[in-house]
């Protein structure tokens, strides 16, 4: 079970400490080295809330500190997060502090000064393991019927979808949500509810002034104001749905294209084993061959494709 680079430097961290320059050294560090989803905090009674609710991958923890010292911060962290325990990197100045903060649950230790490479190597050790230890959480509950890798691209899919749903404006979530209630059963029966009562309170039956008689002028106004609007909302969604439909296909046509130039290398490869080994195809078999060990270039298929339906509109 290998944990990818990407996800190494995508795993999330926070840096606890009381001096803002440590704060600062450390944070520039970590994204000098590629780390994109650091934070930090100089008040360590927010790290258990700020750990509830980003569930961080790695806590970079001081444990000199006013009102709170990194013990009490991992006490807190144990209280709250027993069956999801982060990886901790104690860094201080005490090197005496070492086997209590081990004993506390810090998995690494590291003193103060330190050296900007050791820090780095442990950083990169306790994600990997943090990683690896979520991979074969996730995958208790898989389904035997599919393959590991199924599984972890299915995962993938979902993360890369969460992460496209979180990074939407206020107002492309609203016009989101307009869109798929506008879309819904719901809205229809609020809407055969709206009509109904609409014209009933406009017969003059109940008490009521009839205040939009037939042809129900007003309600004809305001449907089609609600119509522009519910049309506006679908569009800004159509076109989000477009963006994202565009990324997935540039993903798609890179992987294609990947995957004919590595077929094209194996194919090239076999073709100069089997010369080497002095086997020989039939005349149609190596025009054949020829043929697929030729490098497909996409600009020359687009432009075919394009002179052959000009040939075929005339």
């Amino acid at each position: 079970m290998m944990v990818s680079t990407s996800d190494i430097l995508n795993a999330s961290i926070l840096i606890v400490d009381d001096q803002q320059a440590n704060v600062t050294l450390l944070e520039r560090m970590l994204h000098g080295a590629g780390y994109v989803a650091v934070t930090s905090t100089m008040l360590p009674h927010e790290v258990c809330k700020l750990h509830q609710k980003n569930h961080y991958d790695l806590i970079l923890l001081d444990i000199q500190m006013p009102g709170m010292d990194g013990f009490q911060v991992m006490e807190c962290l144990n209280a709250f997060e027993a069956d999801d325990y982060p990886q901790v990197l104690v860094i201080t100045a005490e090197p005496g502090h070492k086997e209590r903060a081990l004993q506390a649950g810090a998995k690494d230790f590291v003193s103060k000064p330190f050296e900007i490479t050791e820090v780095l190597a442990r950083v990169r050790n306790l994600l990997e393991m943090r990683l690896m230890q979520k991979e074969i959480a996730d995958h208790r509950e898989d389904n035997p019927a599919l393959s590991g890798i199924i599984q972890r691209n299915i995962r993938k899919i979902i993360q890369v979808r969460q992460k496209a749903v979180s990074e939407q404006s206020l107002q492309d979530r609203i016009a989101n949500g307009m869109t798929s209630f506008s879309g819904s059963m719901t809205f229809l029966f609020v809407h055969i509810a709206w009509f109904a009562a609409w014209i009933l309170l406009n017969t003059g039956r109940f008490g009521i002034t009839p205040f939009d008689r037939y042809p129900y002028e007003l309600l004809t106004m305001t449907v089609s104001l609600e119509a522009i609007f519910l049309s506006t909302f679908v569009l800004i969604s159509q076109n989000l749905f477009g963006k994202q439909a565009e990324r997935l296909t540039d993903l798609g046509l890179q992987t294609s294209l990947l995957t004919e130039h590595e077929l094209t290398r194996v194919l090239q490869m076999l073709h100069d084993i089997q010369c080497k080994l002095g086997i020989s195809n039939n005349e149609d078999r190596n025009l054949a061959d020829a043929d697929l060990e030729m490098e497909t270039k996409p600009e020359d298929v687009l432009a075919e494709i394009v002179r052959l339906q000009r040939r075929a509109a005339r």
